[in-house]
């Protein structure tokens, strides 16, 4: 689900869109196909270490922000840019 990442869903993680929280499982994000998205590893890493982020607007549709604040919709049509923060 990481824009313009090809790879099949079947060789990829499965990441929580709302993170499992292991101390409090019952407070966390469940581990459900309604709060699951398949990315790579690479994609998986990239946003579990806080360079990336993302929020699922809608089942199946994805909006991913840059370390830059620059913003990504992914969804079944494909991955297209939304925009570019202000300039400061």
């Amino acid at each position: 689900m990481f824009p313009w990442c090809g790879r099949n869903a079947r060789l990829c993680d499965l990441d929580h869109v709302i993170p499992y929280d292991h101390g409090a499982p019952d407070r966390g994000g469940t581990t459900s196909t309604d709060n699951l998205a398949a990315l790579c590893r690479r994609h998986h890493r990239l946003k579990t270490r806080g360079r990336w982020s993302y929020a699922m607007t809608e089942p199946g549709v994805f909006v991913w922000t840059s370390p830059h604040g620059h913003t990504y919709l992914r969804d079944h049509t494909g991955s297209r840019p939304l925009g570019h923060p202000p300039d400061l």
